[in-house]
């Protein structure tokens, strides 16, 4: 494996539906993605295309609040459910596309009431689930953690191209029809998503896991700094979707541009699939999202120049590729870096901050009347100042590993054995104080002999379960690792 992480790719990998196991989540993956573009489709028009500015925002606000209401109430309970269920993550994914249909066939009699949006907000919300229960199951349907990101991008490439062969197909039935019978193929595409969820593997989430250990693994600074860069990126592409379709349509753009920066978005967004394989080749995850977000700012300067067709299209298709690569980027931070998380429960919890980070972007675009060219200038100041800052603790972190080197691992492993400890699990918090300690020796804070005296004590301690003589290890331990190399 290589310092990056990244090992050279096996047979299965080379395949364009990666590792074996997750080849079965490929036509769930396309009908979901199909059948979700369909919702889409049939909703757009009534709430944007078809009034004026003005009258528009009532209704976005509206959908908002309903996008970001079910996260904000629910988060708590869906996670510790998606674990818990009975069937594991195939049975969230089977029972998240089996419902939306029926939810789907509802909506399709109520376009023009106002049940419209509790019935989309039943949808939005289980769409979330399935997305919460698929990244959930992935690391386990991946015979090697390396391949996450290919894995990753290739489920993202399918979806993509699901959802623009389905939107052509929406098109075509509104054509000849109207956006309930959108609706009702789009019932049918999630129907078969759900038939063909049953070929997933089982899988059972883990219920042995330390709340100490998960604790430690989801608050590490690498996922903690990942998951601020994404939110902030997704809150930037709320925002400009938004802002600049405002922009576009208050200055007598007809709908066709707005339709054109939409599919340049999602055409970047397909692209971004094969650019973050690429990179991921040659750059660690936390690189790759950190240039994710420098790129649209970069575009978003020049665009706020002067707003118009063309750079509306140039920002919408920066931002679909910083998207989808800050994405998978951000994916592989989290399943490599939590892999002994309750993945339902940790999930949950990071969708919902992204959720809202991007409500919070968009409701800032409607509820404000900033100029064009100010919000764009907003926007990339709000970008630069986060990939700046994100560069700037990437160069502290490298100082501290210089000064620490691998006693840096020491120091996490025992800062996770004295809070399991706080806990009283005693025979855990010795098994990983010792292996601090093995960490120490490698980076040359202990010698082979003192590894094998705190070997001795860890068993002594646990043995006698004396609580006065454990505190008393830890110290030394921490004294160990902290102090001058011996």
């Amino acid at each position: 494996m290589t310092p990056s992480g990244v090992g050279k790719p096996y047979p299965a990998d080379r395949s364009i539906l990666g590792d074996s196991a997750a080849r079965t989540l490929v036509p769930v993956q396309a009908f979901n993605s199909g059948g979700q573009a369909l919702f889409a489709l049939s909703l757009v028009g009534s709430l944007f295309f078809n009034v004026s500015v003005d009258a528009a925002r009532p209704s976005i606000l509206l959908y908002l609040v309903l996008t970001m209401a079910p996260f904000a109430v629910l988060a708590p309970l869906i996670g510790p459910v998606i674990d818990r269920l009975r069937g594991g993550h195939r049975a969230i994914l089977l029972l998240s596309l089996a419902a939306r249909a029926i939810v789907a066939l509802l909506l399709a009699t109520q376009l023009k009431t106002l049940l419209l949006y509790p019935d989309a907000f039943i949808i939005v919300v289980l769409a979330k689930v399935y997305g919460v229960g698929s990244n959930a199951l992935v690391p386990s349907l991946v015979e090697d953690r390396s391949h996450l990101v290919s894995v990753n991008s290739r489920l993202a490439r399918v979806g993509t191209i699901a959802g623009a062969v389905a939107s052509g197909l929406g098109l075509a039935v509104l054509g000849v029809g109207d956006a309930a019978w959108v609706l009702r193929v789009g019932a049918g595409f999630f129907a078969l998503g759900a038939i063909t969820a049953l070929r997933i593997p089982g899988h059972w989430a883990r219920t042995d896991v330390s709340p100490i250990v998960e604790s430690t693994e989801m608050h590490s600074p690498g996922i903690r700094a990942a998951t601020t860069g994404m939110a902030g990126l997704r809150a930037a592409v709320g925002f400009a979707l938004f802002h600049v379709g405002f922009a576009l349509k208050a200055s007598g753009e007809p709908a066709w541009v707005l339709g054109a920066a939409l599919a340049a978005g999602a055409v970047a967004g397909f692209a971004g699939t094969y650019v973050s394989s690429w990179l991921h080749r040659r750059w660690l995850e936390p690189q790759v999202l950190t240039g994710a977000i420098i790129v649209p700012a970069l575009v978003a300067a020049v665009a706020a120049l002067r707003v118009h067709g063309s750079t509306a299209i140039a920002l919408a298709l920066a931002l679909g590729l910083a998207g989808s690569v800050g994405r998978r980027a951000f994916d592989g931070v989290i399943q490599t870096e939590a892999p002994h998380a309750r993945r339902g429960r940790a999930y949950t919890g990071l969708e919902t901050r992204l959720e809202m980070a991007w409500v919070a972007g968009s409701l800032m675009a409607v509820l404000t009347r900033f100029p064009n060219w100010l919000g764009l200038a907003i926007l990339s100041a709000f970008l630069a100042v986060l990939a700046g800052s994100r560069i700037l603790t990437s160069v502290r972190a490298a100082r501290l590993g210089t000064g620490l080197g691998t006693a840096t691992l020491a120091l996490r492993l025992l800062e996770t054995a004295e809070a399991v400890a706080a806990r009283a699990d005693r025979q855990q918090a010795m098994v990983v104080a010792l292996a601090a300690v093995e960490a120490a020796t490698v980076a040359g804070h202990a010698t082979p002999a003192t590894l094998e005296e705190v070997r001795r004590r860890c068993h002594d301690v646990a043995a006698r379960n004396d609580l006065g003589a454990e505190d008393q290890l830890l110290r030394f331990i921490r004294t160990l690792i902290t102090g001058p190399v011996e």
